[in-house]
């Protein structure tokens, strides 16, 4: 199966206000988080730019500028979304840079779980039940994104269930998210273990 014309959007505007400093530009297993996430969703799809605010976050890729900064991720879904409708691509997939663990694989399982669906992320243990920061999306999910928005509704996985979005199944530990410095040590670990 082919996979769907999607712009690789890496979300890097975060506050990082758990981590307690800027989370994008630290270093995982000798690579910056937003670089990392770059490169591996250059591994899937022609078009990669790095959502953010922030100029010096871009890590050499095309920079798009948060439309409403401060407000959350979801909001970086919205600037990926409307620069892939610029660039006459079907949607976008979004990767938050502080999912190191994410690989290409996984991206492109994603992808194809798009099929005819407005959105697909996979499932993960805990609230919400799925990873709407690791997700693929339509550009006909815009609607649904701004009308959140612009509603203060700010929680990343509201439109995805509102677009009533598909899920897919695949192995929880690829989805630790960096939100605390010593989870940075857990990120290193488990790509030192993939290549032991």
């Amino acid at each position: 199966m082919s996979l769907p014309a999607l712009l690789g959007a890496v979300l890097a505007g975060g506050e990082s206000r758990r981590f307690g400093r800027d989370k994008a530009t630290e270093v995982v297993a000798g690579v910056p988080l937003v670089s990392r996430a770059a490169a591996t969703l250059a591994e899937v799809f022609a078009h990669v730019v790095v959502v953010s605010s922030r100029a010096h976050h871009d890590a050499g890729w095309p920079r798009v500028p948060d439309l409403r900064p401060g407000l959350g991720p979801l909001a970086g879904v919205e600037a990926a979304l409307e620069h892939a409708a610029s660039l006459g691509l079907v949607g976008a997939f979004v990767l938050a840079c502080d999912l190191p663990l994410v690989d290409a694989d996984t991206i492109r399982s994603i992808a194809r779980a798009l099929g005819p669906a407005a959105a697909a992320a996979p499932e993960r243990d805990g609230t919400p039940p799925i990873e709407p920061l690791c997700a693929a999306y339509r550009v006909s999910c815009l609607p649904a994104v701004r009308e959140a928005l612009d509603r203060g509704r700010l929680a990343a996985h509201g439109p995805f269930t509102a677009m009533e979005g598909v899920t897919v199944r695949l192995a929880s530990e690829q989805f630790l998210n960096v939100n605390r410095p010593d989870d940075l040590d857990r990120a290193e670990q488990a790509l030192a273990d993939r290549i032991a």
